[in-house]
């Protein structure tokens, strides 16, 4: 892991290494996180088999990655890779420190590596880069309540799913500047659903303010009014928007109808 945040010049916040997975929170200040985590997992794998005399893979799939607003959202994401020894029952958080497979461990030492952020960490929690810092961190950690089952759910929700984690606000900037590259770009997989969807969105509120209707319209006026059609056409065959969520938002009834709708629209058009 540090070979590669040296290689690719990766700033690692917070990682921890488990019994069969890992946890890393970075910053790729260059845009090559797919090059590095391909180097990383293939170089492991190749390490692995040839130490232990196997052959095959050695992770089960794809890592999964998801962008992370910075200030409290990121700050939380890692407190949550740092108490995954905690919350499996490894260790307390009084001996989490004593634990070598973890940026926590080595945050407590004078000597380490140098990919690794203690400073951006204290920082996010508003703490100074000290010793004491630490120690406020370590009470800070102590804190929060992840013993409880309910909770620990939660916490897998938010961190395991989605591809975005920050403020709707933050997110809905993000896919702005997504489309402004390519408006015409549709994302794949079940993780880029929420991506498209916004998108979708606001392709909705470009049209709805050109035809100068407002949300009141969408509920108001029928399943079939010609101008849902219309807005309907640019979403499905511009945008490559879904049926049953062009029927959703814009409140046109079953997605068949949007089918009917869309085709006439577009002799229209």
């Amino acid at each position: 892991m540090f070979e590669a945040a040296e290689r690719f010049r990766w700033r690692i916040l917070a990682y921890t290494i488990m019994s069969n997975h890992y946890h890393m929170a970075l910053e790729t200040p260059e845009a090559n996180l797919t090059a590095g985590m391909q180097w990383l997992q293939s170089t492991f794998a190749m390490r692995f088999n040839r130490f232990h005399d196997e052959r095959g893979h050695v992770f089960q799939g794809r890592y999964k990655a998801i962008l992370v607003e910075a200030g409290r959202p990121l700050l939380g994401l890692i407190n949550y890779i740092h108490l995954n020894p905690v919350r499996a029952g490894l260790c307390t958080i009084e001996t989490l420190r004593r634990r070598p497979l973890s940026s926590y461990f080595h945050y407590w030492r004078k000597d380490d590596p140098a990919c690794l952020c203690r400073e951006a960490v204290l920082t996010l929690a508003e703490l100074p880069n000290t010793t004491a810092g630490m120690q406020a961190y370590e009470t800070l950690l102590a804190s929060r309540d992840e013993a409880n089952p309910r909770k620990r759910a939660e916490l897998h929700a938010l961190y395991q799913r989605g591809w975005f984690l920050g403020s709707k606000e933050s997110k809905r900037q993000l896919v702005r500047d997504l489309t402004a590259t390519d408006p015409r770009t549709a994302w794949t997989g079940r993780e880029r659903r929420e991506m498209n969807e916004e998108a979708w969105d606001l392709i909705v509120q470009k049209e709805m303010r050109r035809l100068k209707k407002t949300e009141v319209d969408i509920q108001r006026d029928p399943k079939g009014a010609p101008w849902k059609a219309t807005v309907a056409a640019v979403l499905r065959h511009l945008h490559n928007a879904s049926n049953p969520w062009i029927a959703q938002r814009l409140n046109m009834g079953h997605p068949t109808r949007v089918s009917m709708a869309t085709s006439k629209a577009m002799r229209i058009l």
